[in-house]
């Protein structure tokens, strides 16, 4: 099932959302029907290894207290300092941002051909869905969110916060070629991901890309 071919040579597809959603999930069940991955946190934390311009940026506004024993940025102390207020997450977005999109792009470029999908939290903030095929977002009722959040080690509280600092998917909800709500099981979400795969190989997409032109 993983020889279909696309109409076109490459069709990048946008994923965005923000914590809790599900989107990393989406992202992970296309890659098991062949797509490619370009996945934006991953690069972020690259961008910040140790002895980097932005390492050094980071450091210097936040101070020593988001390093680990040995000299590395701690995830879980930046996150904490950052998502203190909305001036401090700026000030984190604007040493890590600038780099992070470029190198996006240049990700992009690399991949030429198939199904390549950018799995970027704010790739709607970022404008990124305007350079995308389609664009989708990926999203839930904030107290799903919460609860899959809390799973994975984060208190309620915490991820209450954060949430109000980050972008209401209201806010780009039309701007999205398709919204995904992920209020369901994994099953449906899987379910929903297939149904999207199996669209972008039909003949029906070639009517979605016309009405999108005009």
């Amino acid at each position: 099932m993983f020889d279909r071919k696309l109409s076109q040579d490459r069709l990048l597809i946008g994923i965005g959302g923000n914590m809790g959603a599900g989107k990393t999930t989406v992202a992970t069940e296309l890659v098991r029907y062949g797509a490619k991955v370009i996945d934006a946190d991953e690069i972020g934390w690259s961008i910040l290894s140790r002895g980097s311009a932005e390492y050094h940026a980071v450091v210097r506004t936040f101070g020593r207290k988001v390093l680990t024993k040995n000299g590395r940025i701690d995830r879980r102390a930046l996150a904490e300092a950052a998502f203190a207020n909305r001036a401090s997450l700026n000030r984190l977005n604007r040493i890590v941002h600038p780099a992070l999109i470029a190198r996006i792009r240049a990700e992009i470029e690399r991949h030429k051909k198939g199904l390549v999908v950018v799995d970027a939290a704010l790739l709607f903030y970022w404008g990124l869905d305007k350079e995308m095929d389609v664009s989708i977002l990926v999203t839930a009722p904030e107290r799903l969110k919460v609860e899959r959040m809390t799973q994975v080690g984060m208190t309620a509280e915490q991820v209450k916060a954060r949430l109000k600092l980050q972008q209401p998917d209201l806010s780009v909800w039309r701007r999205a070629d398709f919204v995904f709500e992920n209020k369901g099981s994994m099953a449906e979400l899987r379910r929903k991901t297939r149904a999207l795969w199996n669209f972008f190989y039909s003949a029906r997409f070639q009517n979605f890309k016309a009405a999108k032109r005009t």
